[in-house]
């Protein structure tokens, strides 16, 4: 399966209302300038970026373009001052309780060391536009089924995500695209207060970061469990997708078959099952 394909089995068999974001860092500035995509015009939060490709926008951006230095950071624009490695900047803020946890918070913030020019966020199906280009971070915006979803998807070549780092904060530049590119992990996030701020997401949204080499993994896995792990309902709006897409081929949808068939017992209590 190639990149072509990613973004159409992922739109027929998620529930998204924002599109998957790709993620791609620029390390040097000829690199950056042979990108053919707008650069904000003025200074904006990396988040506020993410929102803007969710929505179908392309960006480039630099260190000068950035109004978060949390996020400059993360992405590794710039360098983390002593005062966020040692915790004394976050005890400042009375985010947490004491230095001790502030240093474990710090500790286990994943920032990139590269050195980069810039980085471009886009539309995942904008990198098809170029050839031998692919993301280095898919992020996904959604609500929590569809974050199980992409979960279970991950589970069915992987298991669990055992890694899983949060904390609520710096949500969409560390928690959804640092760490995982880091760490080399699905991570997942439930936003923090910046970010629903700046970006302006809706109360019940989320986000999932992943290494775009996982990507093929979870589209696997979409496809594998549709049957299994998939309502009636739900089966019938993938259905619909799959023959809007000319894929209805691809995946035989099996109605009312589901892993947890016969699985849940009715009856008052001490009556013998079936009765």
């Amino acid at each position: 399966m190639n990149k072509i394909s990613y973004g159409k089995w992922i739109n027929t068999l998620l529930d998204l209302d924002r599109g998957p974001v790709g993620v791609k860092f620029l390390l040097s500035k000829e690199d950056y300038q042979a990108l053919e995509v707008k650069e904000p015009s003025r200074r904006i939060s990396y988040c506020s970026l993410v929102s803007k490709s969710s929505a179908g926008e392309a960006y480039k951006f630099h260190k000068g373009h950035m109004a978060c230095s949390g996020g400059s950071t993360a992405l590794g624009l710039e360098k983390p001052t002593e005062e966020m490695i040692s915790g004394e900047r976050r005890l400042s803020q009375g985010a947490y309780n004491d230095l001790e946890v502030c240093r474990k918070v710090s500790s286990n913030m994943k920032y990139c060391q590269h050195d980069i020019y810039g980085a471009s966020v886009m539309p995942l199906e904008k990198y098809n536009t170029f050839s031998d280009f692919t993301p280095d971070v898919i992020i996904f915006i959604c609500n929590p089924f569809t974050a199980m979803r992409i979960i279970q998807s991950y589970a069915y070549k992987r298991g669990h995500a055992s890694n899983i780092c949060v904390s609520g904060m710096q949500a969409i530049c560390q928690e959804s695209t640092s760490l995982p590119y880091i760490n080399n992990q699905l991570n997942i996030s439930l936003m923090c207060s910046g970010t629903r701020l700046l970006a302006k997401w809706e109360n019940d949204e989320m986000a999932i970061g992943i290494p775009y080499n996982m990507l093929g993994d979870i589209v696997e896995g979409l496809r594998k469990t549709v049957n299994p792990l998939e309502r009636n309902p739900r089966k019938r709006i993938i259905e619909k997708k799959l023959k809007q897409e000319n894929i209805s081929t691809e995946i035989e949808i099996i109605f009312n078959k589901n892993y947890d068939d016969k699985c849940y017992i009715g009856g008052n209590i001490g009556e013998a099952p079936g009765k």
